[in-house]
């Protein structure tokens, strides 16, 4: 137990050392929308994001084809032959 609380304060003291000389900077949140915005209109985000509306689509229609096989299976087993 105190061999992990010694390498808890260890690794702060390190951290402090390191935030002391390295002076951490925060990026411009214009800096970070812009690019935010460059990835999102990459050719490749709209790429997979159209492979996915096409996955999503076919899923959405087999999961209402079902529901209609289903159902319908349930009317045509309930009713009396001729």
């Amino acid at each position: 137990m105190k061999e992990i609380q010694s390498a808890s304060d260890d690794l702060l003291v390190l951290e402090q050392a390191l935030r002391a000389k390295l002076h951490p900077i925060t990026p411009s949140q214009d800096f970070v929308g812009n690019l935010r915005g460059q990835l999102e209109n990459s050719p490749i985000y709209q790429r997979q994001r159209e492979t996915a509306h096409v996955f999503l689509t076919i899923a959405g229609g087999l999961l209402v084809g079902l529901a209609v096989f289903l159902v319908g299976r349930e009317i045509f087993q309930d009713q009396p032959e001729a």
